[in-house]
């Protein structure tokens, strides 16, 4: 036993020491979290968004799924604004109208181009978890996104889209119909629980933000250099 005392005193020094009742912190973790913003938008308590969401929840049906889903699949539209209107450049029947729609081209495709950097770049700082993340088990989505739920993208491009429009083509047969069809995919990302009401108000906002700061920049550039069209004058000789 004599032999064994120098060996156990060594075992007990070389243990780590605590003091009663004190708990050693863990090890940090490397853990993508999101932002302060993300976690005031996502309380513990039930919320606005989260009863809108949850009412809408209740009051699905097969027909009704199916019909939204597709809705919401109609964003990509708003990428075809400039395309078309690229396209119809080309059959104008004058060379002013020729240059009007490449003019429309460009403001649509600068729009879309403004409300992409803005959303994308708002979703990578505020990194707000999706509905069916932050309540996994209660809510349940339709549609299943990998990236951050504020704002929304689907949202905000259609308002983009029928803001640029409505700023083209002011006339109400284009601006009612525009606003219906971004209203109703903005009612579709929280019909089918991809986003929160919060994250589709403010898509709608920075779509319609992006087309107006887009149109300014396209007045202010039509201002500065003002285009004069003289049509050729084309002289031909005839001999006789």
């Amino acid at each position: 036993m004599k032999h064994l005392l120098p060996y156990l005193l060594v075992v007990i020094l070389a243990c780590p020491r605590t003091v009663v009742g004190q708990v050693e912190p863990a090890a940090p973790v490397a853990v993508k979290t999101p932002s302060v913003l993300a976690t005031l938008l996502v309380a513990d308590t039930p919320t606005v968004d989260y009863r809108v969401l949850n009412t809408l929840q209740h009051r699905r049906t097969t027909a009704a799924n199916r019909f939204w889903v597709g809705v919401s699949n109609t964003f990509v539209l708003s990428f075809a604004v400039p395309v078309v209107a690229a396209c119809a450049a080309p059959v104008s029947p004058t060379f002013e109208n020729h240059r009007l729609s490449l003019d429309y081209a460009c403001e649509s495709a600068l729009a879309l181009t403004i409300n992409a950097a803005f959303t994308m770049g708002i979703k990578q700082m505020v990194n707000r978890p999706r509905p069916w993340v932050s309540h996994h088990g209660d809510l349940v989505c339709l549609q299943h996104v990998s990236s951050a739920s504020f704002p929304s993208g689907h949202t905000s491009f259609t308002f983009t889209a029928a803001t640029s429009l409505s700023l083209l083509f002011p006339q109400w047969y284009v601006i009612l119909p525009a606003y219906l069809w971004a209203g109703s995919v903005a009612f579709s990302r929280l019909y089918v629980g991809a986003h929160y009401p919060t994250d589709v108000a403010v898509g709608a906002l920075i779509g319609t933000g992006s087309a107006l700061l887009a149109h300014y920049i396209g007045q202010r550039i039509a201002n500065a250099a003002p285009y004069a069209y003289t049509p050729p004058v084309i002289a031909v000789t005839i001999p006789f």
